[in-house]
């Protein structure tokens, strides 16, 4: 009952953004494309210290994977932005060198994640300077945004474990399945280079309503696994943004 309630809100809330569609043609909008990298936190892998130092030393730069990732931000004013996304990474995780490296479980885990999202910015096209291109016409560039964003969104996703975990998959009977909720919130900056395009560089976490995107959990297990998601991102836009 709860999954049924938690997708019919995540439903109404990816359809928000098109909710526009009689003036969308007036609504300054925005193309996003970019890639950047996933790193995992969970149950598998982490550092061999009791003192992690609040999951920092967790963080395993190795075992960060690519991801893509693509969108629209239907911008509504000049703090307030609503964008819609689509990403496909790679996470992955192994117990060498960490606390549990005698069980040694390894996982690739390939999820696909639309999500929607609200965008706050207390900065929003400050120039950080001016001047004139080559045809003598004033540069409408040189600008920068900060932003925080949250939202909701769903993870499709597909685990691939090392030989290990699956006898431990068997023992236990574990069993799940390949969707489910993901909570995504963070910050980004975005600076202007071109007089339609800007370059985006983002940071945001993942809270998954599961603790299964490594195909594992244990009686131990105190929290649902989350995975960090950093972009570098294109940016084009469609219109002159004129925002009152």
């Amino acid at each position: 009952m709860r999954t049924r309630v938690s997708l019919s809100a995540l439903f109404l809330f990816l359809i928000i953004p098109l909710s526009y569609g009689q003036h969308w043609r007036n609504t300054p909008r925005e193309l996003l494309v970019g890639i950047g990298a996933a790193s995992y936190f969970g149950d598998i892998g982490g550092t061999a210290h009791d003192n992690n130092i609040y999951g920092i030393r967790d963080l395993d730069i190795i075992r960060s994977r690519p991801t893509a990732v693509g969108g629209l931000r239907f911008n509504q004013n000049r703090h307030l932005s609503l964008n819609v996304t689509a990403a496909l990474g790679w996470l992955s995780g192994s117990d060498e060198g960490g606390r549990n490296e005698s069980r040694d479980y390894i996982f690739n885990t390939v999820v696909f994640e639309p999500a929607g999202r609200i965008e706050f910015f207390p900065v929003r096209d400050i120039h950080i300077g001016s001047g004139i291109d080559r045809r003598g016409m004033v540069r409408n560039y040189n600008t920068f945004s900060a932003y925080l964003f949250a939202g909701a969104g769903l993870a499709l996703y597909h685990v691939m474990p090392n030989q290990n975990l699956i006898d431990r998959q068997s023992r236990s009977d574990i069993e799940h399945g390949p969707l489910t909720v993901v909570l995504p919130a963070g910050v980004g900056v975005k600076v202007g280079i071109r007089n339609f395009v800007d370059l985006g560089f983002e940071i945001g976490g993942r809270y998954a309503m599961s603790d299964y995107l490594d195909g594992f959990t244990s009686s131990t297990s105190t929290a649902n696994d989350i995975y960090y998601v950093t972009s570098v991102m294109l940016i084009y836009r469609f219109t002159n943004i004129h925002i009152d």
